[in-house]
């Protein structure tokens, strides 16, 4: 454990000498977010808000603060890629790391981890966020009980779903890196699989509203692409262990 603290003290310190780029990106994604920000909030109840449901604000500030946490949360999500970037080279001469990927297996990963995640945010926008929501909708109408939601928890359960569901879709992604990087074999992925299943599911229903069809929603993709991941990485392997009797 004290290992683990110092190594994450290395990093910070690291990360401590590129503070500038790393806060420029944040500031330009919060002060460019802040001002598109109004058209996607509107997007989002024309797209989302079940019919007959209404959206209000409880304080004078409630869009305002709103609008500030969203175009914080964008700089950060577009600072990321930088952060990570620092944080494998500080890895990489503290440790000696080499790439055990080539050149070209890198851009096909680092492209299918965007490409997974947007199509994350595209399953949860548009189509589990539309049935959860007149799902959850339908079950107040049943009880006789209107519909009347904060903008603000609107909103951002609406967006923190959906930002869950992209970082869920690149599980195949952490999967292929950590079989690569030996930090786990995919005998022992395919051991501990039933555990890791029930996991994803209690995962699924902390992060969904209290009710099975949420968790399915959420927790069957996370099953799917925990078997995606292990067989790109036993495909991956595979050529590897092959390619040096080819050459």
């Amino acid at each position: 454990m004290a290992a683990i603290f110092e190594e994450l003290g290395y990093i910070t310190e690291a990360l401590k000498k590129k503070l500038i780029p790393i806060i420029v990106i944040i500031l330009a994604g919060f002060l460019v977010s802040f001002q598109l920000l109004d058209p996607v909030l509107s997007r989002i109840k024309q797209d989302l808000l079940p019919e007959g449901a209404t959206l209000i604000y409880l304080s004078p500030v409630e869009v305002i603060m709103l609008k500030v946490k969203l175009a914080m949360v964008i700089g950060v999500i577009l600072a990321l890629p930088l952060v990570c970037h620092y944080v494998y080279k500080t890895l990489k001469v503290r440790f000696g790391i080499t790439n055990p990927l080539k050149k070209s297996h890198l851009i096909l990963l680092l492209g299918s981890a965007v490409s997974l995640f947007v199509l994350g945010m595209c399953y949860s926008y548009f189509l589990m966020l539309p049935f959860v929501l007149k799902y959850l909708y339908s079950m107040s109408l049943e009880v006789g009980v209107s519909a009347t939601y904060s903008i603000y928890e609107f909103i951002s359960f609406v967006i923190i779903l959906t930002l869950i569901l992209g970082v869920a879709f690149e599980v195949p992604i952490f999967i292929v890196l950590a079989v690569q990087s030996g930090i786990v074999q995919i005998s022992a992925l395919k051991e501990y699989r039933r555990y890791i299943i029930v996991i994803m599911f209690a995962l699924a229903a902390i992060v969904t509203p209290p009710d099975v069809v949420s968790q399915i929603v959420v927790g069957f993709p996370l099953v799917i692409f925990y078997e995606v991941g292990i067989i790109a990485a036993s495909i991956i392997n595979r050529k590897r262990s092959v390619s040096p009797q080819v050459s």
